[in-house]
């Protein structure tokens, strides 16, 4: 596995892609979904990230990216994996926003959450 490139924003430091060329989420890839997602990304769901995910499946010619990726839990990485279930990534490019559409067509919207700041520091005095 080969990190290329890790981007962020300048304005407010948003981790917001990684270039990698693995099918499996490498070591770093997967802690910047971690770092970037903190629990599973299912609406409803804030369990532990157990699964790093491919938004578009890898099959399907989804990329192993930090913008292809999500942090899910292993019940919610099954599930979705099942008949009915479909995953999108919107096309907003300042927000991971991921659309889940159930098998009983409810479509819900995932962002993570925002990144902590840096603290400014204060001048002595």
């Amino acid at each position: 596995m080969t990190l290329r490139k890790l981007y962020a924003r300048p304005t407010d430091g948003q981790l917001t892609t990684v270039e990698s060329v693995a099918r499996c989420f490498p070591t770093g890839l997967a802690r910047l979904i971690d770092i970037r997602d903190r629990t599973c990304r299912t609406p409803w769901c804030d369990a532990p990230i157990r699964h790093h995910d491919h938004i578009t499946a890898h099959e399907d010619g989804g990329p192993t990216t930090a913008d292809n990726g999500l942090g899910l839990c292993a019940a919610c990485n099954h599930a979705k994996q099942g008949d009915g279930w479909t995953t999108t990534r919107t096309g907003d490019p300042d927000v991971h926003t991921v659309e889940f559409r159930t098998p009983t067509g409810h479509t819900y919207r995932s962002t993570p959450p925002p990144q902590p700041l840096p603290m400014r520091h204060r001048r002595a005095g």
